[in-house]
């Protein structure tokens, strides 16, 4: 071997080992920082724990195998949140931004398995985390992507039935991440360009009655679509008139499929704002079940103006359809039976300016179709300005060919009422607001009679149906008049809800119509 070939190879063993030294050096010098920094960086009240830091110096990546991190109340050391990640992966960390840029700028971090258990009622928020922020940023932030896969995520309460909201198989996708000295004291502690999210199941506890159920849903570029929804009450129907001391309808909701388009959320000047162009609500099957014989709550009921207009949060929702519904609503008023019902099916519903964000005089515009009672053609028009105090609104309804027999599921459980004949055609427009309403008829019927029933709800009573039926028209033609008309007033009795104040303008104008005699307000 010459002399200059062995310069050239003592060169490059020399540099081979300068370069394996550097490489170990610089791994002991990064895994040191990081070790100090989840050490004495991170605040006292974070309680963290790994089994080993793996550095790979020239790729820029740090990985942490099966890290844990409990979070504590600053004030009394009470242990809230918990989380465990199998291992976390830091890749493509840039040292020049870091030497030059004064930036932390880390292109991937993701974790895989992790589990997260968060305790809504052990949390007390620190005056020093609120003003401040969780923790002070050294240098910002900067991650292209973030990707959890496979998440385990869930909310608890202090209740017996303590789980408030948990999902599985959650994989979160979010890109374009900043955090700074900025980011951190907001409400959202950092800024994002875009995210998306699956999961295959989650589970909700709505109220300490109800509970929500999801199948799949998926969440990306401002679109979400949650499958196999279902809004259940937790117990039965007699169970529950056995727990609540005030009315509260029993809910059995299924939704095959909701859909949020185009939405967009977060804080302005302090204030959370939710916002979507389109809202579908595809095939919702719903029955609403209400014991009459419970004490009614005596709470006051808001018109829909009302609550929108008082939303503790900014709403803006363009568009809402609901596709092929089916409703039944059952109502028990007598304590002999379980009461009686009426049914929506085949019906569809377009709603504009679902918002407490629109200056008058924009309106809510709600327009509806339906088969009522089986196969009588319904179709409604109702509107309301959510900006105007006295809740103003117009209620226009178009009713097709009804036997009158159909009504009896619900008349004769309830009202001891069986009726007979048919109404062909029914019009009604109501103007009200939140004190009184004015209702417009217009029915044409033929054969209408009323049988009071005994109270039992088996025989007629002949002499009260004889009285009933001397006051209402057997057919609604007088001479050339194919319709009788009637206007009634009533007054809204503001415990009951917004239907309620519905159905009473309608049976008060049917009465007038009918029989010429102004009912009871």
């Amino acid at each position: 071997m010459n002399k200059h070939f062995r310069k050239i190879v003592f060169t490059i063993l020399a540099l081979g080992a300068v370069f394996i030294i550097a490489s170990v050096t610089i791994n002991i010098f990064l895994k040191n920082k990081l070790e100090t920094f989840i050490q004495e960086r991170l605040p006292e009240n974070m309680v963290r724990a790994y089994d080993d830091i793996s550095v790979q110096t020239f790729s820029g990546t740090l990985v942490l195998s099966n890290a844990s991190l409990i979070i504590k109340n600053k004030e009394d050391g009470i242990e809230h949140t918990f989380i465990n990640v199998e291992k976390l992966k830091i890749s493509e960390i840039s040292y020049w931004d870091y030497l030059y840029n004064n930036e932390i700028h880390i292109e991937t971090i993701s974790l895989e398995n992790p589990t997260m258990a968060y305790y809504k009622d052990r949390m007390v928020p620190s005056k020093d985390t609120i003003n401040k922020g969780i923790f002070r940023i050294y240098k910002p932030i900067i991650v292209d992507k973030v990707e959890i896969n496979n998440t385990k995520f869930a909310i608890y309460e202090k209740d017996k039935d303590s789980t408030k909201l948990y999902t599985k198989n959650l994989s979160v996708e979010v890109n374009g991440i900043l955090v700074d000295n900025n980011t951190i004291i907001r409400k959202i502690p950092i800024e994002y360009t875009d995210f998306k999210a699956t999961s295959d199941s989650l589970f909700v506890k709505v109220s300490r009655y109800e509970n929500l159920i999801a199948g799949n849903f998926s969440i990306e570029n401002h679109n979400a679509l949650f499958e196999d929804l279902s809004l259940k009450t937790k117990y039965s129907k007699r169970e529950l008139s056995g727990i609540i001391t005030k009315e509260r309808d029993h809910y059995d909701l299924s939704l095959h499929s909701l859909s949020i388009n185009a939405f967009d959320f977060g804080f302005h000047q302090g204030l959370f704002f939710a916002n979507s162009k389109h809202v579908v609500l595809n095939a919702p099957s719903l029955e609403i079940y209400r014991d009459k014989l419970v004490a009614d709550d005596q709470k006051i009921k808001p018109l829909y103006s009302k609550m929108l207009r008082d939303l503790p949060f900014e709403l803006t929702v363009d568009s809402l359809n609901i596709t092929n519904a089916k409703i039944k609503y059952e109502e028990r008023v007598k304590p002999e039976n379980m009461g009686g019902s009426i049914t929506f099916e085949n019906l569809d519903a377009a709603i504009s300016n679902v918002s407490n964000t629109y200056k008058s005089p924009t309106k809510t515009n709600i327009k509806v179709t339906a088969d009522f009672m089986e196969k009588t053609p319904l179709s409604a028009d109702w509107s309301f300005d959510v900006q105007n105090k006295n809740d103003h609104f117009s209620f226009n309804a178009e009713v097709g060919s009804l036997a009158a027999e159909k009504m009896n599921s619900f008349t004769e459980p309830n009202l001891k009422v069986r009726l007979e004949g048919r109404t062909n055609k029914t019009y009604f427009t109501i103007d009200g607001n939140n004190e009184t309403a004015t209702t417009n008829m217009k029915i044409s019927y033929s054969d209408f009679k009323v049988a009071i029933l005994q109270k039992d709800g088996g025989k007629k009573n002949k002499l009260l149906s004889a009285i009933a039926n001397i006051f209402i028209s057997k057919d609604s033609e007088k001479k050339n008049d194919f319709y009788k008309e009637g206007t009634a007033e009533s007054t809204r009795n503001k415990t009951q809800s917004v239907f309620n104040f519905l159905w009473i303008s309608v049976k008060n104008s049917l009465a007038k119509t009918m029989t010429g005699r102004q009912q009871k307000k």
